[in-house]
């Protein structure tokens, strides 16, 4: 049998940590240093952390670690670009994934994708945060917590415990607070300011803009809408918590979900005007598809409801009821 390998001890991650800082004060890093500093650093979060400890997370380190995170960035869309080159799907859908350290020196730091981009950022407590596309984020880490604000859009957090440092996330329809946890948050526009909070791992608390007191706790693999007055949550069936965060692999899965709500999370990946009906908005769609096969969505929308999918010459699309068609 094979013996399997243990991984560092704290004091092996602190001897390392010492020496990164020993060579980043000494200056004169070439671009294979900070490739394998960059290396090091995404290995384990306990790295960031130790990191941060000797170079005390002033604006000095954040300077220093700039080219590191760039480099990073760029090697990892390169390689994705020649992915997408031999495997034959290059497109404007394709999604870019960019990748970056997030360290601060006391000010409030804003994250953001734009149309089919996502990015994830390694967070300078050791947390990891994971932005679709069309996403907005306020990063703002205080002496008592750990604040977020979600402006748009859907991000993947996995929180780094720190039980004297809560991790808040606060969203238009309430707030979301953990000290160590899993949990997707997606802000869903043209829904009265719906915002869908997703558990994978651990346990967090959510209470509603408008709530005057009490906090509603959500478990792995249950799903909370939140609407600003109330907080229903409900179980998912198995698996259907990984089906919720597939963005993160290209993909999206349906199980009886408004059809406005499935056209919206696929114009996050598609430079087109998409738009449907009121009549058409809460017919329902199942099923898994990619995100950058816009067309073969339509396609299936058209065959399995009724419904019309209306082509512009200018690239619009717009999906009508039919009323000849019942489903």
């Amino acid at each position: 049998m094979t013996a399997m390998s243990q991984p560092p001890s704290p004091e092996r991650i602190e001897e390392e940590a010492s020496l990164w800082a020993a060579r980043l004060d000494g200056g004169g890093m070439d671009e294979g240093d900070r490739a394998a500093l960059a290396a090091w650093l995404e290995a384990d979060p306990a790295h960031r952390g130790a990191l941060g400890r000797y170079r005390e997370l002033s604006g000095r380190l954040e300077v220093e670690l700039a080219p590191v995170a760039e480099a990073v960035a760029q090697a990892r869309v390169a390689a994705q670009r020649r992915h997408w080159r031999t495997a034959g799907i290059a497109s404007a859908a394709a999604a870019a994934i960019l990748i970056s350290l997030v360290l601060w020196n006391g000010r409030a730091r804003e994250l953001a994708t734009q149309t089919a981009e996502r990015h994830v950022a390694a967070l300078a407590d050791g947390s990891r945060v994971e932005l679709n596309a069309r996403t907005s984020l306020e990063i703002d880490f205080r002496r008592a917590e750990r604040h977020v604000r979600l402006v748009r859009g859907e991000a993947l957090f996995t929180v780094a415990k720190d039980a004297a440092r809560p991790f808040v996330v606060e969203t238009a329809a309430g707030i979301v607070r953990v000290t160590g946890t899993v949990f997707d948050v997606r802000a869903a526009s043209g829904s009265g300011g719906r915002v869908e909070v997703t558990v994978l791992d651990g346990t967090v608390r959510l209470r509603s803009a408008n709530a005057a007191v009490g906090d509603e706790a959500v478990t792995p693999g249950n799903q909370a809408a939140m609407n600003g007055e109330r907080i229903a949550v409900r179980r998912l069936a198995e698996g259907a918590a990984q089906d919720a965060v597939a963005w993160r692999q290209g993909q999206a899965v349906f199980d009886d979900t408004p059809l406005a709500d499935a056209i919206e999370r696929f114009a996050a990946y598609h430079a087109r005007t998409i738009t449907v009906d009121p009549a058409a908005a809460d017919l329902r769609l199942g099923g898994r598809y990619s995100l950058d096969d816009l067309d073969g969505l339509l396609e299936s929308v058209g065959r399995v409801l009724p419904v019309r999918v209306l082509r512009g010459a200018d690239g619009a699309v717009r999906i009508a009821a039919d009323a000849t068609r019942r489903q």
